[in-house]
């Protein structure tokens, strides 16, 4: 399985990008390890690692990776076995409304993931055959131009998501325990990252805290995680506070603060950077 196909590029009208069977990591589409758009990573074949979040996955054949908005993520494959898979980018936007039940919500997937911190589902092989046939049916619209297509392709996404709606709600698997590829130092210290991004937080510090020297801790987090800790600190606290300017009445210079930032300036500057736009323009919606 060596074909790749991206189509629907991103673009304002249509914020949609389809990678098929892509045999090298499905994650360098895009340069950001964060960004707006939902994600649906299907495996084929080989293996490797999902760093998503603060966890550490196993990636297998008939294993289906969902990832939120801003949401750290980084796929790891392995060399000898590199991962082959098909990957959906979209804007919530292309989600059609629910008026019909009120106790359902396309959106709802991703938010059960994100609050469950349970980004990956394993498929059956009855569900891995639906799934393959799906993205295979995407695949044919979207190349074909014909009439309609990308309506089509949209209409099957959003069967994807209910099947995997109805999987998440009905599963019965064992939580997931943890990964044995990272170090459990390093697993330790994106737990006390998470929890204390407020506080200052250096190379020197953390690898006092995980008894290991500055530059095996800088080898190893970007070995594993794929992401220097600067720019992993960094985004964390991106995260934290667009989810506080959006949520919440608190004060720019405040959210400033509760998330890390040693000064205004700072957090303007590292806020644009990673945003293209101030802090005050991205919770007014404009900029």
């Amino acid at each position: 399985m060596n074909k790749s196909s991206k189509v629907y590029d991103h673009d304002a009208l249509f914020p949609f990008v389809f990678v098929f069977q892509d045999t090298k990591s499905p994650q360098n589409e895009l340069s950001d390890h964060m960004h707006d758009f939902y994600e649906i990573v299907y495996v084929y074949s080989g293996k490797g690692t999902f760093f998503i979040g603060d966890v550490f996955y196993d990636m297998r054949q008939g294993d289906v990776f969902l990832i939120p908005n801003n949401t750290i993520h980084r796929a790891l494959p392995d060399k000898d076995e590199p991962v082959t898979s098909t990957i959906i980018f979209f804007s919530p936007t292309l989600l059609y409304k629910d008026m019909i039940d009120d106790s359902f919500s396309y959106l709802h997937l991703f938010d059960l993931t994100k609050k469950r911190k349970k980004f990956k589902i394993s498929l059956t092989q009855n569900k891995r055959s639906r799934m393959e046939e799906q993205l295979l049916h995407i695949h044919q619209e979207s190349t074909s131009h014909a009439v309609g297509s990308k309506h089509a392709c949209m209409l099957t996404v959003h069967q994807i998501m209910l099947d995997l709606h109805r999987t998440r709600v009905n599963d019965k698997q064992a939580p997931f325990v943890g990964h044995t590829y990272s170090p459990e130092w390093l697993k330790a210290i994106l737990i006390h990252i998470n929890d204390h991004l407020s506080e200052p937080l250096t190379l020197t510090m953390l690898a006092d805290k995980a008894a290991v020297s500055p530059s095996h801790f800088s080898r190893v987090f970007k070995e594993t995680t794929g992401i220097g800790l600067v720019v992993y600190l960094n985004t964390k606290r991106i995260i934290k506070a667009k989810e506080l300017l959006l949520g919440t009445d608190h004060t720019v210079s405040s959210i400033a603060e509760m998330c890390g930032f040693e000064s205004m300036p700072q957090f303007y500057r590292t806020f644009k950077k990673y945003n293209d736009k101030t802090p005050a323009a991205f919770r007014n919606g404009t900029g």
